[in-house]
């Protein structure tokens, strides 16, 4: 059965929320995954894009409203896919997530010693990032989100998931861009714009990324500095790389994570949510069985955020990452924490891993959503280490390694869900992997 985009299907129900918080709707075994409807509510809906296996809908008509419905904070940010948890209280979003990684885990690894989720402080304003998208439309640039499965830009009132100082540089933004002609041969060529904020300092940097080079009136560097004292510095990004930048040089922030401080680069990556990543760090520290006799492995470590914290008890601690800027960063912020027993080496994790010349007692990972590539974890299994540390913002994939090493001699001694991206279906994921011949150590929860 196949759908056609833009049918309007009536009087349907959903059946169950899909982990992408989706309402799940079944006509003759064919799912339809619905933006903004609930278990149990019943609605007439518009189909937006279909496949032979699928189609994605959202709602027209609603009949009845779930218990679990609340009154949504921010309907345009709901309605871009950026909160689509945003109609159930906090509460129910956290059993949400919790029940979905417990069914995960013991469907593919019959695994069910999981520990509840660690709730985040902010259920709002949590954000250090946000990459808006630009649009041209009737000669005017538009600023908003993309709704999800759809071309169609979504312009915010607000932006409540970034503190109040961000959304206020994002709505002056929108109200003002097209005033200045510097933004007038670029309509069509300005592609987003990114807003970054320091969690401890609160400076700001913003880049505009458009697809060839134009430079900024020094009347609007001016007027958006004078309005707002927190910008640092201001970029335009072409290709990847910085080509101009006004108020300072500086094409990086600095923030903390616990007692660390860190300096990171406009395209590094760092955590969203910097209160919720301390806690999160603290949890893998913890239940590693780490001493000053042991080397660790930390692959993909950018600019070496865990590192620093795992070298607090290790030995040594190997950094490794293939983003050149990123091991810059990992170098400099080492130094400037007074901490000196780490390297950071610069490659390809499969190359590079060979290059070191110690025993490797503990890895820790924290790949890309696309988990560990079957060659790494061939790498790691090799290896041998006594323990492992795997932080992952995807648990399709850290599920899909973990029995991978489970069948390797690993055994699965801590693993707790993290909620780093409340609104939202994300779930940030930390576990521990031991030999089975390994020492035993007491689980610690937090």
């Amino acid at each position: 059965m196949k759908l056609q985009n833009n049918t309007v299907v009536k009087n349907v129900i959903a059946v169950d929320h899909s982990y992408e918080g989706l309402g799940t709707v079944k006509t003759d075994d064919y799912p339809i995954f619905v933006e903004n409807l609930l278990p149990g509510e019943r609605a007439d809906i518009l189909i937006k894009k279909a496949n032979s296996k699928f189609a994605f809908a959202k709602v027209i008509k609603r009949y009845n409203e779930s218990t679990k419905r609340i009154k949504v904070v921010n309907e345009k940010l709901m309605e871009s896919g950026s909160a689509p948890l945003a109609n159930i209280s906090y509460s129910n979003q956290l059993e949400f997530k919790e029940n979905f990684v417990k069914q995960l885990f013991k469907r593919n690894i019959h695994y069910t010693d999981i520990l509840p989720i660690l709730k985040s402080d902010y259920e709002w304003r949590y954000r250090n990032k946000l990459l808006l998208f630009t649009k041209n439309v009737q000669n005017t640039i538009k600023i908003g989100l993309y709704e999800k499965n759809s071309h169609n830009l979504i312009e915010q009132d607000s932006y409540d998931l970034v503190s109040n100082e961000a959304e206020n540089v994002l709505i002056w933004l929108s109200k003002n861009i097209n005033k200045y002609d510097c933004f007038k041969n670029v309509k069509n060529a300005l592609t987003s714009i990114t807003l970054r904020e320091s969690y401890v300092n609160k400076k700001i940097m913003l880049y505009f990324t458009a697809s060839k080079a134009f430079d900024l009136s020094k009347q609007f560097v001016n007027d958006i500095a004078k309005e707002f004292e927190n910008i640092e510095t201001i970029m335009v990004i072409v290709n990847d790389k910085v080509v101009y930048s006004y108020l300072s040089e500086k094409s990086y922030l600095i923030d903390k994570i616990g007692k660390f401080s860190f300096k990171y680069n406009w395209n590094s990556f760092f955590q969203i949510n910097s209160n919720q990543t301390e806690k999160l760090y603290l949890l893998l520290l913890d239940n590693l069985n780490l001493d000053k006799s042991k080397v660790v492995l930390d692959a993909y470590c950018g600019i070496g955020t865990i590192s620093l914290f795992l070298a607090q008890k290790a030995k040594k601690v190997y950094g490794l990452e293939i983003v050149k800027e990123a091991v810059i960063n990992a170098k400099e912020n080492a130094l400037d924490n007074s901490i000196y027993n780490t390297e950071f080496i610069s490659g390809d994790v499969i190359k590079t891993i060979d290059s070191i010349n110690e025993k490797i007692d503990t890895v820790v990972v924290d790949p890309p959503r696309s988990g560990l590539s079957s060659e790494f974890l061939n790498k790691i299994i090799d290896i041998k280490p006594e323990e492992i540390g795997y932080i992952s913002c995807n648990p399709h994939t850290m599920c899909r390694d973990i029995d991978q090493l489970i069948k390797a001699g690993y055994e699965l001694s801590f693993l707790r869900p993290c909620d780093m991206f409340s609104q939202t279906y994300h779930i940030e994921m930390v576990a521990v992997l031991k030999l089975k011949d390994a020492k035993r150590t007491i689980r610690k929860d937090h």
